[in-house]
């Protein structure tokens, strides 16, 4: 088995749990990310061989995982969970020999999640596990945006911004933006405003199936797009982010009980 390691590599507990895992994982081929390879002073996996890996292990908290899913998208992944919340990375440090062992032994479940395809303007962006989010270009100023689902127009709104979210994502910056929380066995679609204004747009959940479009409407204000975190692209006057379900699936090791961890982390 071909096994990526990607770790966030913040302080010494995050070598020190590669190095436990390098060791559970002894006999298996392991790919290690170069950054990651120099500091343990390991023969490095490139960015691309990470991608060939059949199952990847992150050390860090959720945003290891997201940044393991871009380099690794078609490998399930297996997240130990040095951070804070812990809701993709779900093993706790104590489990992590019994979820390694398990691992090993092909004895762990896998769930696929749904993802986001999107483009900006026609042009294609990285794909989202979590969201895309539409926000004022502008710091400290709102601005008006029109949604559309399957070309009816669903929002128009004056606000900070719009997260378009996964199941996956309504536990992050779209819980916190007062959206709600999305089973990820559910497929579907969140759309959550951010601190708007007047009108005060409710979240929305639409089917999975639906091509969400925001478009800017205050002329000469850009506005600015973000894939799982990440800036990707601007758009301005009479240009449009299109939102709609991807045809690749994340996908994940089964180890926490959703209900559980939504019960105890948020």
């Amino acid at each position: 088995m071909k096994v990526g390691i990607v770790a966030k590599l913040d302080d010494n507990a995050d070598l020190q749990m590669v190095r436990k895992i390098l060791s559970l994982l002894k006999g298996e081929e392991i790919l290690l990310e170069p950054k990651l390879a120099r500091e343990l002073g390991k023969r490095p996996g490139n960015l691309g061989s990470l991608g060939e890996s059949d199952a990847v292990v992150t050390v860090g908290g959720d945003g290891t995982v997201l940044l393991a899913q871009r380099l690794a998208p078609k490998a399930s992944i297996l997240g130990i969970n040095l951070g804070r919340r812990g809701f993709l990375a779900d093993v706790q440090p104590k489990e992590a020999a019994e979820a390694l062992r398990a691992l090993r032994a092909d004895k762990l479940q896998t769930n696929e999640r749904q993802r986001l395809a999107a483009e900006a303007d026609g042009k294609a962006l990285p794909e989202a596990l979590n969201d895309v989010v539409v926000c004022s270009g502008n710091p400290g100023k709102t601005a008006t945006l029109i949604v559309s689902v399957d070309g009816r127009e669903a929002m128009n709104v004056r606000c900070d911004g719009v997260i378009i979210a996964t199941p996956t994502g309504s536990t992050a910056y779209a819980r916190a933006a007062g959206g709600p929380v999305v089973d990820p066995k559910i497929e579907a679609i969140a759309i959550v405003p951010i601190c708007p204004t007047h009108p005060r747009q409710s979240p929305m959940v639409v089917p999975p199936e639906s091509l969400v479009e925001v478009a800017s409407a205050r002329p000469g204000r850009e506005a600015l797009v973000f894939v799982d975190g990440n800036p990707v692209a601007k758009i301005g006057d009479e240009k449009k982010v299109s939102v709609r379900r991807s045809c690749n699936y994340a996908r994940f090791f089964s180890w926490a009980d959703f209900y559980r961890k939504s019960r105890e982390r948020l």
